[in-house]
Order: structure tokens, then sequence, then C-alpha cells
């Protein structure tokens, strides 16, 4: 599933386990919304300044641990920051969340207030396309080669689920 993680980086978040571009911290009004495996995009949003509303980076989700009832931490593993911040805008008029909107929910409008929202594949193309990230694929590569190494080299069986999501973070990007 392909989701979107708010994360503040133009200002401080509020979530003292929030490590950018290694650990998100999030309440546990959000751990159904949230996977192992599932592939994010950052969002960085300021509802008083438009040009603060973009995305900026991707990545996967890797192990999430509970700490309490309320404190839930998600590992990110893959993450890529965009070399372009891209807009939440479309060019023409709406938003990009609205593409492909009717696979993921019934309104059009996303749920801005959510810090944590699922995101169409044809939305998450679309910001990977925008992020002007060539480096990005060398570096998925280079992760890709170093995944496949770890599995025929050490047996390691972890390698296998990166070596799928690296494989498919690829191909959404080419």
């Amino acid at each position: 599933m392909f989701i979107v993680l708010s994360q503040k980086i133009d200002t401080i978040s509020t979530y003292e386990g929030d490590k950018l571009f290694k650990t998100y911290h999030y309440p546990g009004r959000y751990r159904n919304q949230i996977h192992s495996g599932d592939v994010f995009v950052y969002y960085q949003g300021n509802r008083y300044d438009r040009s603060q509303r973009y995305y900026f980076g991707s990545g996967r989700i890797g192990k999430i641990e509970q700490v309490d009832d309320d404190n839930y931490y998600a590992e990110l593993l893959d993450v890529v920051k965009f070399e372009k911040k891209v807009p939440i805008y479309l060019p023409d008029e709406g938003y990009v969340e609205q593409l492909g909107h009717d696979t993921i929910r019934k309104s059009v409008n996303p749920p801005w207030q959510s810090s944590i929202r699922r995101l169409s594949g044809e939305a998450y193309k679309y910001i990977l396309q925008g992020s002007g990230n060539r480096d990005a694929v060398d570096e998925l590569n280079a992760k890709l080669k170093k995944a496949i190494q770890n599995y025929f080299m050490s047996h390691d069986k972890e390698a296998l689920l990166q070596i799928a999501n690296l494989s498919k973070q690829l191909s959404d990007i080419i």
C-alpha cells in the first residue's frame, strides 16, 4: 500500500521520536493505517503558507514498535530525499492526491488533517516523476544490488522482502 506521512521539515516537529529519514513517531489512532512494507511519501504541510506544502522524499516502512497505548515508532527504510520538492497542486487545478482517489477513498479531496493517509498508485507515480531524482534511481539500484548480495552471500531471508520492495520502487520511478 502507498501512504503519505506528514513530516515537518521547515519547522520543529512536536513528536520527539521523529528522526527525519530514519524513524516516524505517530499516535495510536493511526495504528491501522500504517504497516511494515508500506511505501510512503513524505509530505510537508503548512495551513498558512501555500509555498510550504509539498512532497520531499519516499521510502518504505520497516519494523513498527509499540511503546505504549498511544506511541508507535516506524522504522524508515530505503529512504530517498527528492532533488526537487513536488508541489501538492496539479498544474491545471486540484491536488496530486486527487489522482486515482476512487481506488482508495470515496471523497475526492484528501483528508489533509490526517498525519497518515492512503495514496493511490497513480498519485505516487506522479510524485516520483516530479521529484527530479535521477540519483534516486542510482541510489535504489545500489541498495538493490546490496540486498541481492546479502541474500546470496549471507542467505539473509529478510533481503528478499527488501529486493521486492526496491524493485517495486524502481519500476514505479522508471
